[in-house]
């Protein structure tokens, strides 16, 4: 990945952490955006997160669909040619990686 997609990656990721910190109902449970994926072109960004407890991952990929408006025109002070269009999905590399740790100790 090119110095300034993953700079551009780091800079969404933190704006929708804030984002979440700042606008999330706390009923929602401890979410932790985890990484952001840029295609090389920079039209979407997957925006990946993980959420405790696990049940409530539904309540916030719903959170942050319903807010993804709100989050994009953060992005858009970044001043970048292409604004990408942001998809949420909920990490499961990072759930997988957790459960064989745990079983391994």
């Amino acid at each position: 990945m090119s110095k300034k997609r993953e700079r551009l990656s780091e800079q969404i990721k933190e704006v929708v952490a804030k984002y979440v910190v700042e606008n999330a109902p706390p009923d929602i449970g401890i979410v932790s955006i985890t990484r952001v994926e840029l295609t090389k072109d920079g039209s979407r960004a997957k925006v990946f997160f993980t959420v405790l407890p696990e049940e409530n991952a539904d309540k916030v990929k719903t959170f942050l669909e319903e807010h993804k408006r709100n989050i994009t025109e953060k992005i858009k002070r970044f001043r970048v040619k292409v604004i990408p269009k942001l998809e949420f999905e909920e990490d499961k590399e990072t759930q997988i990686m957790e459960k064989l740790w745990n079983e391994q100790v």
